[in-house]
């Protein structure tokens, strides 16, 4: 659970091997530096995307070098972060797979996937179209 996902946030996926040791991190929180990680992996800035994640840019800074997200912060990250893995699963190259996130999509109603990466119901949605994709259904 999360493994993938928490290496690419520059964590050791070991730490993820198991459900239980994947929510001992979560409900620690992910270290505040991950999120810096985060914006360079999906190439967007900070103040972008730590609204996705229920949090504002100030209590971020704050915390920055010693701090922890939130478990629900963390665990949001780390969907986000799931997402890009099912796409560069889909298109077998994660530039692909990041531009097609950014790019307003008929079957996301016009907009981007990152529009909807706010809420995890938004995550499912988008995770849910991309399995569409790949199992050759109408996305």
């Amino acid at each position: 659970m999360y493994a993938t996902e928490y290496a690419l946030l520059g964590g050791n996926a070991k730490a993820m091997n198991t459900t239980e040791n994947a929510l001992n991190v979560i409900r620690q929180g992910l270290p505040v530096d991950m999120i810096d990680h985060a914006g360079d992996v999906l190439r967007v800035a900070k103040g972008d995307l730590v609204p996705l994640i229920g949090a504002n840019l100030r209590s971020i800074q704050r915390k920055k070098g010693d701090g922890n997200l939130t478990p629900q912060q963390s665990e949001h990250t780390l969907a986000i972060m799931g997402v890009l893995t099912s796409a560069t699963d889909y298109f077998n190259d994660r530039e692909t797979a990041l531009e097609w996130m950014k790019t307003p999509q008929i079957a996301l109603g016009n907009k981007n996937a990152f529009s909807y990466l706010d809420t995890m119901a938004g995550i499912s949605f988008v995770n849910d179209i991309i399995n569409r994709m790949k199992y050759g259904m109408t996305a």
